[in-house]
């Protein structure tokens, strides 16, 4: 999957989750590829509550038109036709997602502290 490919608005939504968790000490191609692989988890994360919210007889159909490579904007007016609330899933969707990852960076760094990416501290000691 091609960074570039990922949307502006869900690039900047990714960004503001990573810094949120406190990744602070990533550099940027470790931080692109962190952005990359949620940028996965959430596309298919979508996906699953997309196919929760659409009626049963038209899933298949959905499933066929994502696996064609559609344009964007003829799977959006399909799923504005076909999902009550459309917009109220996606954003209900994203708010999930964020919740989700936080909540697991979190047990994450309960669970090994010594392992968590915190900020970097400046060295406190003179010489």
């Amino acid at each position: 999957m091609d960074g570039n490919a990922i949307p502006q608005e869900i690039r900047s939504f990714l960004e503001g989750l990573i810094n949120d968790a406190g990744i602070m000490t990533l550099d940027d191609s470790e931080r692109e590829e962190l952005i990359t692989e949620l940028f996965a988890r959430l596309d298919s994360f979508i996906t699953a509550t997309i196919i929760d919210s659409l009626p049963q007889d038209k899933v298949d159909e959905f499933i066929k038109m994502s696996e064609s490579a559609r344009p964007q904007a003829e799977l959006q007016a399909y799923l504005n036709e076909h999902v009550p609330n459309s917009q109220e899933v996606f954003q209900n969707a994203f708010v999930q997602f964020r919740t989700m990852y936080l909540g697991n960076v979190n047990t994450s760094r309960q669970l090994h502290p010594s392992t968590t990416t915190q900020p970097k501290q400046p060295d406190s000691t003179t010489t």
